[in-house]
């Protein structure tokens, strides 16, 4: 159960929205005119419309400057996981960076998936668990599009999907 009340759901909420959409606007300027750096615009975009929808209820601001302690246990730290990662050398390029970064933004996706599924069943209004299950399914979506991409820059080069999802080689056909 999260030791939260209502109005400070969503303020981490729109922390952690603003956060995520801060790190894939950096991740979209990064990896250019691709299509992870496509998605990465995307999800960045995403991540605008989830902070006008809470910014909506309850009039909660856009961004509060002095969070205390309490929530800090609830946000993720994006910018700990690309350093853990080494996606902020700014050295890695290429499939290997794509995929870094893809990854941390798999473990956000499901951070916040579990966040909003979790604070939907803690509030009381209706209407606050309906925005917070319609961001969980949003997220949800996103965690699709990006294990999608994920599975993109695994499949080896040369092969050939075949039906059940395995690969032949190209010489075997």
């Amino acid at each position: 159960m999260l030791d939260l009340n209502e109005i400070e759901i969503l303020q981490v909420a729109l922390a952690h929205e603003t956060q995520a959409r801060i790190f894939y606007e950096r991740l979209a300027r990064r990896q250019g005119d691709t299509p992870v750096g496509d998605l990465f615009a995307f999800l960045a975009e995403e991540e605008e419309g989830h902070i006008r929808k809470l910014s909506a209820k309850h009039g909660i601001p856009a961004f509060e400057a002095g969070w205390e302690e309490k929530y800090l246990p609830y946000l993720i730290d994006l910018d700990r996981l690309a350093w853990e990662e080494g996606v902020e050398a700014g050295g890695a390029e290429g499939p290997d960076a794509q995929r870094k970064g893809l990854s941390i933004a798999k473990k956000a996706e499901v951070h916040a998936i579990a966040f909003y599924h979790q604070a939907a069943k803690t509030v009381e209004d209706v209407n606050t668990r309906g925005l917070l299950s319609d961001l969980e399914s949003e997220e949800r979506i996103h965690l699709a599009k990006i294990e999608a991409h994920l599975k993109e820059l695994q499949e080896p080069r040369g092969a050939i999907p075949r039906s059940g999802g395995r690969h032949e080689d190209i010489e075997s056909r």
